[in-house]
């Protein structure tokens, strides 16, 4: 069984539970309103939830901290973030949200000064970028990769360092009873 597969397989099991009963408190009598964990990643549909963003922001964040050439820095360099850029095929993402987080895992970081986009003296710029691959199956799967990538640029415009990492949702077909 290929990796696409298994995926789908275990989407479609998650698909299914989630149609059980569930021991949660629910309010309004019928009304199938829950309260679940702020940190839940059940989704309902193949697209991003806010605990996605929040996970894959830190992950991508913490990976351009961690790397060599952060942790070589002797002092805290001037960083302007960039607008964070939507490439992906839902134009609904909240990319302020990703934005706000990677500026909250930076500053906490205590590595970096973050600067206004609009200063005039900084030392690097990094650009970050969201996009994303959806493939569809005969009967009605769905397979959706996000990828959130970070750049750091010089002043004069040179690479400095890449950083990325993906975040796959699988929607099996849907049931019909």
């Amino acid at each position: 069984m290929n990796s696409i597969h298994k995926l789908l397989a275990v989407a479609g099991v998650v698909i299914i539970a989630g149609g059980c009963q569930s021991n949660m408190p629910q309010f309004g009598g019928q009304s199938g309103v829950s309260v679940v964990d702020s940190g839940s990643r059940a989704h309902l549909q193949a697209e991003l939830t806010m605990a996605d963003y929040t996970e894959l922001a830190e992950k991508v964040t913490n990976k351009m901290l961690d790397s060599s050439l952060v942790q070589s820095w002797k002092s805290k360099p001037r960083l302007i973030l960039a607008k964070l850029r939507n490439n992906t095929d839902n134009e609904n993402i909240r990319m302020a949200d990703i934005y706000d987080r990677i500026t909250e895992v930076l500053l906490n970081s205590n590595t970096v000064r973050l600067v206004d986009q609009s200063a005039t003296s900084f030392d690097y710029v990094v650009r970050s970028e969201l996009s994303s691959n959806r493939q569809y199956g005969a009967s009605g799967e769905q397979l959706v990769g996000y990828k959130l990538e970070l750049k750091l640029f010089t002043i004069s415009g040179e690479m400095k360092g890449q950083w990325s990492g993906t975040l796959t949702l699988a929607k099996g077909q849907k049931a019909f009873l």
